[in-house]
């Protein structure tokens, strides 16, 4: 074999093996079915914000949202924040955390239930749902 072919067939298994690496990695990101513990009870009061943060994966296009509309009598959505794991833990198709963040309007109790989705894919059942049981107490 000449030096020639040689170099070529080196950059042909490079460019392979940069590809399956690529493609392994947003496999490894794919969100796993049963990672978040369900049913968890949050207490929160009266006129202050709590959050929630869950493990998430853009890069992939998965997102949480509401699976259910809330009891907006009791708690409403604030804001949903995605945040990227630090520069040096970044990697194609890795995870990051997104951060829900409500305000506890009055007491009582109510769930708040959420899913792991893909938006576009509207026949597709949720990677992961989860759910919280929220008990707002009166501000002292």
């Amino acid at each position: 074999m000449t030096i020639h072919r040689i170099s070529t067939v080196c950059r042909r298994l490079l460019a392979n093996s940069v590809v399956a690496v690529a493609v392994a990695g947003l496999f490894a990101g794919h969100p796993a079915r049963a990672a978040e513990k369900t049913d968890s009870v949050i207490e929160a009061t009266a006129g202050k914000e709590f959050t929630i943060s869950l493990k998430s994966n853009r890069s992939c296009g998965y997102c949480w949202q509401l699976a259910k509309p809330l009891d907006e009598t009791i708690v409403m959505l604030v804001k949903n924040d995605y945040q990227s794991p630090p520069q040096e833990f970044r990697r194609i198709g890795g995870p990051g955390t997104e951060v829900l963040t409500f305000k506890a309007l009055k007491s009582g109790k109510t769930t708040i239930e959420l899913e792991h989705v893909q938006p576009w894919q509207k026949d597709k059942a949720p990677a992961t749902p989860t759910s919280f049981s929220v008990v707002v107490k009166a501000e002292k």
